[in-house]
């Protein structure tokens, strides 16, 4: 299960996009398994266990699905993977669509009657992983958060692993 706002970012709640709501251990055993008990730092999201689940019992995936078979990852788990995980939460009147890769979260809010974002968040979790500094509106960062505005607007079709 994911976590609880107590307080954190001024939320007593459980959906946000922040990480402590966006993030959930997921874990997986199957026969034969080559590397049981080992970790992952793989980016996964909850579309990906139907595909995994299918691919692990031989049974044919489904096309048009968003989710990605992790099976790849339990046979080797530090092989490359997703450049990215996506969430999305609504605050208000607006729809916040947020990404997670593997140093970052960036989310941008947007109307949703359609528009621009009328705000972004950006979170350095190798300096601030409880995502307290929002980092977004700094001038030194405006390259990055155009790089991951593209990123995010291409979605999780771009994000998936490259064969």
């Amino acid at each position: 299960d994911h976590g609880w706002h107590l307080g954190d970012h001024n939320l007593w709640c459980k959906h946000t996009n922040f990480e402590v709501a966006a993030r959930a251990p997921m874990i997986f055993s199957a026969p034969g398994q080559k590397h049981p008990g080992a970790k992952t730092d793989a980016l996964a999201e909850f579309v990906d266990v139907y595909p995994t689940l299918c691919e692990l019992c031989g049974l044919p995936i489904p096309e048009g699905l968003e989710g990605t078979s992790l099976a790849a990852v339990m046979e080797v788990p530090d092989r490359p993977w997703k450049t990215a995980a996506f969430s999305q939460y609504p605050r208000g009147k607006v729809m916040g669509y947020s990404m997670r890769t593997d140093r970052y979260r960036y989310t941008e809010w947007l109307p949703r009657n359609g528009g621009d974002p009328v705000a972004r968040e950006l979170y350095d979790h190798q300096e601030d992983p409880q995502e307290n500094v929002n980092l977004a509106d700094r001038p030194e960062n405006r390259q990055l958060v155009a790089k991951l505005s593209r990123q995010l607007q291409a979605g999780w079709q771009a994000a998936k692993p490259k064969d």
